[in-house]
Formats: C-alpha cells, structure tokens, sequence
C-alpha cells in the first residue's frame, strides 16, 4: 500500500494480507495515510526464504532461455511510468516473454514475475498474454491465486482480453506450470478486492482487533500486535482457549484473562456452543496464569491421575524406550532433506545416552536413515516391548517417507515389513503436547 503521485496504490501484498487479516488492512492503511510509522523488522527465516525464492524465479528465467525463448527483462524495482511504458511496449511488439512486467491503474498496481505469449487475440493482435507466478510452495494456496487473479485483471487492461489461464511454477517441478482457468475463480476475486477497496478508499473501517492467526508468524506487525494483546490482557492468552471459547465469554462480559480468572466455580450458565467442561478448564488454566503473574514466575498444579485419561493412557516404561526427534528443511533439493536424527536411550547401567547423528548430502541422510532401523531393530531384539516417544505426526511420516525415497530398509526382519500398520499400531508413540505459554500450568488431561 503506497502513495504514487498523492495517489493510493494497492498491490497483489495488499490484498492477499486483507484475506488474512483485516487489522493489518486497517494498519497499513494508517501508515499510508501517515498516522502510524511502518515497522521495522528483521526476520532471518523470513530473508532465507525471499533468497530462495529469487533463486527459484532466476532459475525459471534460464531454464526459458535455455529453450530458446526470447525475453524481454523490464529492469528496475517498484513501479514508474517507464517501465509501465516499455513493459506495454513489449506487449506491443510481441515479446514471447516478458520477465518483470510493470502495470499501473488507478488504484491497483503490481508486477507480473513472467508474462507468456499466447495464440489468443486480443487488442494487440493475433496474440495475447498470461500470468506466470514463481512460487516456492508445492501446494498453490488461495493468497497465490489471488495475485494471479490480481496480475490476470491488471494484463486485462492493458491487453483488452482477459487471460483464459494462468500459471504457478512450483519448485522440483521440472519447470511445468500449474494451471488455473481465471474465470473459476474470478468471482471470489473480485468479492476480496471490492472489501478491501472499500475498507480503504470508501473509509468503510470495520472495527478490527489483532487476534492471533497464521498469518502472525510472517507480518511485520507481529511485535505491535502481540503487546497490545498482552496490554489489554486479553483472553487469546489463556493457553488451549478457542475462537468458541472468547466469543461465548464475551456474551457474557468476560474479557480479560483476569476477569475469567475470578469467575466462580462451578459455572451456573450452559454455554451456546461446547461442552461445560471445557470451559471450567480453561477458567482455571487463567487462574494459575495470573497466579504465576503475580508470583513472577511460571507455576503449575499436579492434576489428579485419571485412569484411561491424558498420560494414563502411556503404556509402562521399558527399558528399551527410544525417545526420537527429527529436524528437517522442507527447502533443501526436491523433497527437503532430514538432517538431523536425534534420539535418547537408557544405557544398560541406567544412565542416559543421547545419539545425533547428521546428514548434510542425500548419502549422509540415507545413511543415517538405515543406521537409525538398524538401531531400532537390534534394541527391539533385546526389548520386545519397546516403544518409540516422538513430538508429532512428523517423525513417523519421514520415516515412511525416506523408506520410499530410498528403497531400503522395508523389510524388519521375520516377514514383518516397515510401513503404516506395523510403526502405526503399537511402536511410535505421539508425545503429548503442553500449551506454549511459559506461566502455563501443564494440563495433563
């Protein structure tokens, strides 16, 4: 969101932040209008994956050079007259390939990663063009097609036809597009853009409020955010509450942490929606938070041991247990690379040994792939009742995961074979997951 000429521009950002969260909508929108100051904020994750995925765009370029394409680079950052007038110039002359494309309307603007030549005609002549986004996501979500709606509409414009399809190029994929057809999903687009365009041009500011979403681990407001949470003490920060569980409190004037903290016990009203439960639990998960507050300290209660409820449900200690922890980077060659195995094991003399092992190349990560089976197999021999402790749904899928990758290792020995049935049903066990918060108390129920 900027201003070019006293005029306000939005972008492809613009719109796909306003699908994720309306405040950043209404914060951006006060920066441009020079009420707030933009934030200044240094991710390092965030810098690796913008370098990724500029590698991921240059590596596309070349691959069309190498085809013997002919391309036409606008060169330059942001969006000025020139390069609006050489990209249509470009258009114009029937470039097969135009990298950076610049466009300019009255109110939106965006460059275009790849714009392809295609047999459609249109005002330019018996050609036209379509969008082709570099992305570094396998999977295409509803923000990326969004912009390519966006960069579909603003080609529109200039070309006097709107593109029939449009295109995302995801990483390991041997440079083959995915395709969209625009028309499928142009109404949605333009239900998005008309609500942002009146949040911003028509002052039609809905009252907003940070709460927490996914989109909070990438915005550069996250810092602003966060603490005005944490000044109006609000109930998001009660760990394992819901969406449904505010909603219902506020019903009931109950917004702050500490005004459920002092909410008497046991609860006289039935809720709309959820179990009565639930919602004693997490009146005491904020009760033991403003006690560790005031004591300046995490604190946490014991609960009472359930049968057949929470860790009651672990099976008995063995003393072959393996306690197992993967790390992995999703980014490394196609597929990522699992470059870390760690486990810890109880030596025969009690004491604890902990065992990493890396992998910086596929052969190191198929190394420490079968020497961690052969470990398990050998520890299963001499303790028929071992199990495995992990984290996540994660481990067990890497697992499967490299099995396949690398052919080895299927078979365990005596017929049995290293896949769901046999790693699902009794061996890996899910460690049970405890709220973040640090002045949470931990819930074993």
């Amino acid at each position: 969101m900027l201003r070019i000429g006293g005029e306000l521009q939005l972008s492809a950002s613009d719109l796909v932040g306003h699908l994720n969260c309306r405040h950043l909508t209404s914060l951006d929108s006060a920066v441009a209008n020079g009420v707030l100051q933009k934030p200044k904020i240094w991710d390092p994750l965030l810098e690796i994956l913008w370098e990724r995925g500029s590698i991921h765009e240059r590596n596309y370029i070349e691959h069309l050079k190498s085809a013997g394409y002919q391309l036409v680079e606008i060169e330059g950052v942001g969006i000025d007259q020139t390069q609006v007038d050489k990209t249509i110039q470009a258009m114009q002359a029937g470039a097969e390939i135009i990298v950076q494309g610049a466009f300019l309307g009255k109110k939106w603007s965006g460059r275009t990663d790849i714009l392809r030549r295609v047999n459609a005609p249109s005002d330019l002549g018996g050609w036209s063009y379509e969008v082709v986004d570099t992305k570094l996501a396998r999977e295409t979500k509803g923000g990326t097609v969004l912009q390519l709606c966006l960069y579909s509409d603003l080609v529109s414009a200039a070309q006097g036809r709107t593109p029939e399809f449009m295109h995302v190029v995801a990483p390991w994929s041997n440079y083959e597009p995915q395709t969209f057809r625009t028309a499928d999903y142009s109404a949605y687009y333009r239900r998005v853009k008309q609500s942002l365009e009146q949040s911003v041009f028509e002052q039609a500011h809905e009252s907003t409020y940070p709460d927490p979403k996914e989109h909070c681990d990438i915005c550069r407001w996250r810092l602003q955010c966060d603490a005005r949470r944490r000044t109006d003490d609000h109930l998001c920060l009660v760990a394992g509450i819901t969406k449904v569980h505010i909603n219902e409190l506020k019903r009931r004037d109950i917004s702050t942490t500490t005004e459920l903290a002092s909410v008497p016990l046991p609860l006289t009203w039935k809720p709309e929606r959820g179990v009565l439960h639930s919602y004693e639990r997490i009146r005491e998960q904020a009760r033991i938070q403003i006690a560790g507050r005031t004591a300046g300290k995490p604190i946490f209660e014991v609960l009472p041991v359930v049968p057949g409820l929470g860790l009651s449900y672990l099976p008995a200690p063995s003393a072959g247990d393996i306690f197992l922890d993967l790390e992995g980077d999703p980014f490394v060659g196609e597929g990522g690379l699992e470059y870390l195995f760690g486990y810890l094991v109880a030596k025969e003399d009690g004491t604890h040994e902990y065992i990493g092992e890396w992998a910086l190349s596929r052969a190191d990560e198929k190394r420490i792939f079968e020497n961690f089976v052969d470990f398990v197999i050998n520890r299963w021999a001499r303790h028929p009742d071992l199990h495995i402790y992990h984290y996540a749904p994660y481990e067990p899928s890497a697992l499967k995961r490299l099995m396949g990758r690398y052919a080895t290792r299927e078979s365990m020995g005596s017929g049995n074979q290293w896949g769901r049935n046999q790693w699902g049903r009794t061996r890996l066990i899910s460690r049970p997951r405890y709220p973040r918060e640090a002045d949470a108390k931990y819930d074993v129920s």
